[in-house]
């Protein structure tokens, strides 16, 4: 597959660098070199271009010259993105005398601009190049985004309904759970049978686990076979729509639909006809939630089964619990991989065929370890099996166990992941940089992805990236991708050690792992790499760094660094993602300031001084500082940082951040101590509207007046859940001002509502008797 020789697709790439190239060139009030509107319109059309080709090429999986025009034309489109942001950088910062800050934009704008120049003949070349190698190949440019000429590739195979193989190993305890739900008389409410939608079973798991088979087994079941009198097996195919879906159970019904027949009234007419004196049970075999296919146009697909006898059923395979969600389904069965004994009769059955693994004891020893292997999947086993079956020769065995990974084991998962929307596969494989059995954070990921442009602000619609992003990653659980499980009062997730193989096979051109200081060269495309911090100081001379964009550093159990070195540091110039959670270092080096690109930026907990010069990473959104770490002090011109989201730190450490009102982009928790000082009045929160959970406000003693104490905009902040306000007089305050404080410092109605109390009540809710002095007022106060 093109993936695992170019790397993850190329084409979402291009699409957010036009993205991002458009909204640059469209601000050309800002650019006091005329040319760079100019240039990046040029860039624009260049990439949009070669989009359409690069999209037919990797359709193609074409291989050989057309994957290093692909790799070629990667290394062009990254280093385009680079010059975008160095264009947005070069307009943040401080401000500056206007001469000063003219002549460095002047300076700087006229290198970026003639780097980008370069990278626009690069592009025509590569273009240039594009035509032979289509021709060769027999492509066309794919301007809507499919292959010209060719049909979509289909979702999976086809299936039906007929049992393959007489002999089942395992799953009897869901068998006959099925059984018994199957053959069940219909619930009250499907007395009538208009009055309820059939019931529906999902068997879900992933690819190869056996949900055909179990399926198919069901089927020829007596006790089923006797319950229904039309039986229908439907696998939709790739692109399956209402229409197709109806026509499809038309036929399995065995009803003839003309072609030229599209009326979909007409086809629920006939499909009512079809099953209105039946009890049925209609299978629908590997569903994908694909074609657009929401919960309204299930609704009307299935509606005329509704005229079914009582004791109908619909039962459905698929990899995806949004399949189970959006069909309604009242009963689950999850499929997790079957016990050895069952995988071992299995792989047996295949691998010795009508021998006996007993006269062959040096291979059963050889074939029980590598059963191990294929963690409990009966296709794997099938396939492993397969391979050996020919074959008695000790070596042979031997060499196959060996193998580091199985290509036709994985071709299922394969499938699953190229069927991801292409804007979640980078999201998934970026995920290989990761040790096995790691605990991912849904919040933390999604920031990572946001860095990283993986998530499109074209697609955000009005909402938060990060909402954005969370849907991303609820997708990828619902594919099973990821798996959820829930640890004290914390929800953590974990990939499958089979996804993460696949996540390492369709990410190693662009990701590492390096776990040992030992380890080989590092391949000159990859961009994303992670490393314990052992190896560190071993990476020159192994990997090209100014290519990175991720770079994460890995606790060791064994060993420390306590300190990034510079020569490495510097040479991190492209990096977005840079995660230091590893180290055991007390100083950041000055050199941070260097890295513009920087968007994520993950400390680690022995950090207690922080650099003047890490105000200088203007694109900066995210800051992670571990909660038991609380840094001496903050640079002083935080106020820098206008692209920052997220301080995810210790809430209390936030208040020694000065200036941090014109953080306006910043959410989560904060504490704020207002002072009669810049930086610090209560005027200063009126622009950070984008605050949500707590925040609370100390030192309210110093506010004088209702005027100054609205000023704060708490009405404007509606993700403010928890409201804590804090007087520290220490001397008699005056009751009568404090009031007007408190009515000044009315908060969103959202807090209201979640603590009771008409808007109007706000200031006359306070409990009776409630003294100013040295008090915290918190939400339950007013409840």
């Amino acid at each position: 597959m093109a993936e695992a020789v170019a790397g993850w697709l190329v084409c979402p790439v291009i699409r957010i660098v036009v993205d991002k190239a458009k909204s640059c060139a469209a601000d050309r009030i800002r650019w006091l070199n005329g040319g760079v509107p100019d240039a990046l319109q040029q860039l624009d059309g260049a990439l949009t271009q070669l989009r359409a080709v690069a999209s037919a090429v990797e359709r193609s999986r074409g291989g050989g010259d057309l994957d290093r025009w692909l790799l070629q034309l990667k290394d062009a489109v990254y280093e385009a993105d680079e010059v975008v942001d160095e264009f947005e950088y070069r307009t943040l910062g401080p401000p500056r005398s206007p001469l000063v800050k003219i002549g460095k934009q002047l300076v700087g704008t006229d290198e970026s601009l003639n780097r980008l120049k370069g990278v626009i003949k690069k592009l025509d070349g590569i273009n240039d190049s594009s035509g032979r190698l289509m021709q060769a190949a027999g492509l066309q440019p794919s301007w809507s985004g499919e292959l010209s000429g060719h049909p979509p590739t289909p979702v999976g195979p086809a299936t039906g309904s007929l049992l393959e193989d007489s002999e089942v190993f395992g799953r009897d305890a869901e068998r006959k759970k099925m059984v018994s739900w199957l053959v069940a008389a219909s619930p009250p409410d499907r007395a009538d049978p208009r009055a309820a939608a059939i019931p529906v079973a999902a068997i879900i798991g992933l690819g190869g686990m056996g949900k055909t088979t179990l399926a198919r087994v069901l089927l020829h079941d007596d006790l089923v076979k006797e319950t229904f009198n039309l039986v229908m097996w439907v696998c939709p195919s790739a692109t399956y729509h209402k229409v197709g879906l109806v026509k499809q159970i038309l036929q399995s019904a065995g009803v003839e639909v003309p072609d030229n027949m599209n009326n979909f009234d007409c086809l629920q007419r006939r499909l009512e006809d079809a099953v209105s004196s039946k009890r049925f049970l209609l299978v629908l075999d590997n569903v994908w939630n694909k074609g657009g296919m929401d919960e309204d146009n299930w609704s009307e697909v299935l509606a005329p089964l509704r005229c079914g006898q009582p004791g109908s059923k619909i039962m459905v395979t698929t990899r995806k619990k949004i399949v189970a969600n959006l069909l309604k389904a009242s009963k689950l069965v999850p499929l997790d991989g079957l016990a050895f004994a069952d995988v071992w009769s299995l792989f047996t059955r295949i691998a010795f065929s009508n021998d006996s693994a007993d006269k062959h004891p040096a291979l059963q020893a050889i074939g029980e370890q590598l059963v191990h292997k294929l963690k409990g999947l009966p296709l794997a086993a099938k396939v492993v099996g397969g391979m050996l079956k020919a074959s008695r020769s000790i070596s042979h065995w031997k060499r196959i166990s060996e193998m580091e990974s199985y290509a036709n084991v994985t071709s299922t998962l394969e499938l699953c992941y190229r069927n991801l929307q292409e804007h979640l596969q980078p999201c998934f494989a970026i995920c290989s940089i990761f040790p096995k059995n790691w605990r991912f954070r849904r919040d933390k990921l999604v920031k990572i992805w946001m860095a990283l442009d993986f998530i499109r602000p074209a697609e955000a619609d009005g909402r938060k990236l990060e909402d954005v992003g969370k849907e991303y990653f609820d997708q990828l659980v619902q594919g099973s991708f990821f798996h959820e499980r829930k640890e004290g009062h914390q929800n953590y997730y974990y990939i499958h050690d089979l996804m993460h193989d696949l996540a390492e096979s369709v990410s190693r051109v662009d990701c590492a792992r390096v776990e040992s200081a030992e380890e080989k060269q590092i391949p000159r495309t990859v961009r994303h790499l992670s490393v314990t911090a052992d190896a560190v100081t071993q990476l020159k001379g192994r990997c090209e760094l100014k290519r990175l964009r991720m770079f994460i550093i890995l606790k060791h159990s064994s060993s420390s660094l306590s300190q990034l070195p510079d020569d490495i540091l510097k040479e991190l110039k492209g990096v977005r993602v840079l995660g230091l959670d590893g180290c055991d270092m007390v100083d950041l080096s000055d050199k941070i300031g260097q890295l513009m690109h920087l968007r994520y930026l993950a400390l680690c907990k022995t950090i207690t001084r922080l650099p003047q010069s890490l105000t200088k990473l203007f694109l900066l959104q995210t800051l992670s500082i571990p909660k038991r770490c609380r840094p001496e002090q903050f640079p002083k011109d935080m106020r820098n940082l206008k692209y920052l989201r997220h301080l995810d730190m210790d809430r209390a450490s936030t208040s020694k951040v000065v200036g941090i009102g014109e953080l306006i982009h910043l959410q989560g928790s904060i504490e704020f101590h207002v002072k009669r000082e810049k930086g610090h009045t209560l005027e200063d929160l009126y622009d950070m509207n984008g605050l949500c959970r707590k925040l609370h406000i100390k030192n309210l003693d110093v506010v004088s007046s209702k005027q100054e104490a609205s000023k704060a905009g708490l009405r404007k902040k509606q993700g403010i859940k928890v409201l804590e306000l804090e007087w520290n007089s220490t001397g008699k305050s005056d009751p009568s001002v404090d009031a007007q404080v408190l009515e000044g410092l009315e908060p969103h109605p959202h807090v209201e509502e979640e603590v009771g109390g008409p808007a109007s009540s706000w200031a006359a809710s306070l409990p009776e008797g409630f003294a100013f002095e040295r008090d915290v007022l918190t939400e339950t106060d007013w409840q």
